[in-house]
């Protein structure tokens, strides 16, 4: 790892953004997170968002499917969100009941195809897992950095902005946990559940309660065990040491631990009993398991040449197109026109409540750069949490096509931010050591904002690159 000039002793005021607004991770007051983010987008989707309610169930059903979810849980010795639920609603001026119901309904799936990197092939030591959003319509994503409750443990949560849930998330111990679709046409018999655990909430649920691996099968063997989780869902799931696959109907359920040097999913279920409890079109499946395999080719090819999986080939990976070989056969690329955001975690075995980081692409991944977002942070921008960030990138897919020209570009600003961060991570490590925990923070705190200010202004530079090649043509 190249060695990166970096002073240590930055001034805040140099490095702050002067109009950006920053959001406290710790903040006790529930729910303060989720409002704060969705603040900006009130005027144009909340009217939106009450009328899709309105047109599912009305009023007195959703309170009371609000007041059965809250006890479906509680009755199962489970910790409930009716704290945090009821105080978004009051913030928001909501009708009791009516975010449960939005939250658990509209959130349930997100596609994307994912992957899971073992220590003995991760240059860092330890699992790593990534996950590319592919979805469609969908323009406003949010990354948020937060600690709900006294307790519990501090997530990293990549998902649509009006969701408390996450598609994408990190605790502070290093578990790892993202969520694929499972393409399939069963019928309306597998929903037999009319309350349930919307499958984006549980991903957050299962990072916010359990420390580990084990903790987090468990716990997810136990939501599917009792009726509460209701999906067409892959998970994946990581800590520091080991992964594993669940796949998931509201009716079966299967789980295989990662036993080669890494794994790759889209939306296919695969492990054995699952292929016959489904029906799955064919195109459906070829466009899984083309990607899957595009995945599994680019991932053998790296560690046949270099040994090892590190961060930045990741980030290429993220990126994979094959856009001649599709002129033939289809589904060929890792990233596609749908491609929304691609999100990798790499946790840190000595301190992960600090030195973990997660980079996040926000927005389409050949628009915008991996920003590396550390666990240790003390607050994140509001432009990341509450759509702003990937809305840019989806303004700069409208100037520049797909297999644009300025892919060097990014990687060249992105592989400085790696040796930057790990540069500075291993500072702060040096000061954890000691138990000067408030300054190494303020040193992650550091790296960070300047490190968003960069990204910021680099975008600016491509967004006024792809406007003059635009009045050109």
């Amino acid at each position: 790892m190249k060695k990166v000039g970096f002073l240590l002793a930055v001034s805040a005021a140099v490095v702050l953004c002067a109009q950006e607004t920053y959001i406290p991770v710790e903040d006790m007051m529930p729910g303060n997170w989720f409002v704060k983010s969705v603040q900006k987008t009130r005027k144009d989707r909340e009217q939106y968002y009450r009328s899709k309610l309105d047109k599912l169930k009305n009023g007195a059903g959703r309170a009371q499917f609000a007041e059965a979810f809250h006890l479906m849980l509680e009755n199962n010795g489970l910790p409930s969100y009716r704290v945090e639920d009821e105080a978004i609603e009051r913030a928001l001026k909501w009708k009791k009941g009516d975010f449960t119901f939005h939250n658990n309904f509209f959130y349930t799936r997100t596609g994307c195809t994912s992957w899971i990197i073992t220590p003995e092939v991760s240059a860092t030591g330890a699992c790593m897992v990534q996950k590319n959003r592919d979805y469609k319509g969908q323009n406003l994503l949010s990354a948020r950095l937060f600690r709900a409750f006294p307790g519990k443990y501090k997530v990293i949560t990549v998902n649509d902005l009006w969701s408390s849930g996450a598609g994408a998330v990190m605790n502070e111990r290093g578990l790892m946990i993202v969520q694929n679709d499972g393409n399939s046409a069963v019928g309306s018999a597998y929903y037999n559940r009319s309350t349930h655990i919307g499958s984006i909430f549980t991903l957050r649920y299962v990072a916010e309660h359990c420390a580990n691996l084990d903790e987090a099968a468990a716990m997810m063997k136990k939501l599917h065990r009792m009726g509460l989780v209701r999906s067409l869902s892959l998970y994946l799931m990581a800590d520091l040491d080991r992964g594993m696959i669940f796949e998931a109907t509201p009716r079966y359920f299967a789980c295989g631990e990662v036993n080669f040097s890494f794994e790759v999913r889209a939306n296919n279920y695969l492990l054995p009993g699952m292929r016959n409890v489904i029906k799955q079109k064919r195109d459906a499946f070829l466009n899984g398991a083309n990607r899957r395999y595009a995945a599994s080719e680019f991932l053998r090819n790296v560690i046949a040449e270099k040994g090892k999986v590190a961060p930045f080939d990741l980030m290429r990976l993220a990126r994979f197109r094959e856009p001649e070989i599709e002129k033939q056969f289809k589904f060929r690329s890792v990233c596609v026109d749908a491609s929304l955001s691609s999100i990798m975690f790499v946790p840190d075995r000595q301190f992960p409540d600090y030195l973990s980081v997660t980079f996040v692409a926000l927005g389409p991944q050949r628009h915008t750069v991996f920003l590396p977002i550390p666990m240790g942070l003390t607050a994140v921008p509001e432009s990341l949490a509450n759509g702003d960030w990937g809305k840019r990138a989806l303004d700069l897919k409208k100037k520049l096509p797909l297999d644009h020209n300025f892919i060097p570009e990014f990687e060249k600003v992105e592989t400085r931010f790696i040796d930057e961060y790990f540069v500075v991570r291993e500072q702060a490590r040096k000061l954890l050591v000691n138990g000067k925990r408030k300054e190494a923070a303020a040193l992650l705190d550091n790296v960070f904002r300047r490190q968003y200010k960069e990204a910021q202004e680099f975008l600016s530079t491509i967004s006024n690159k792809a406007k003059v090649i635009e009045e050109k043509k």
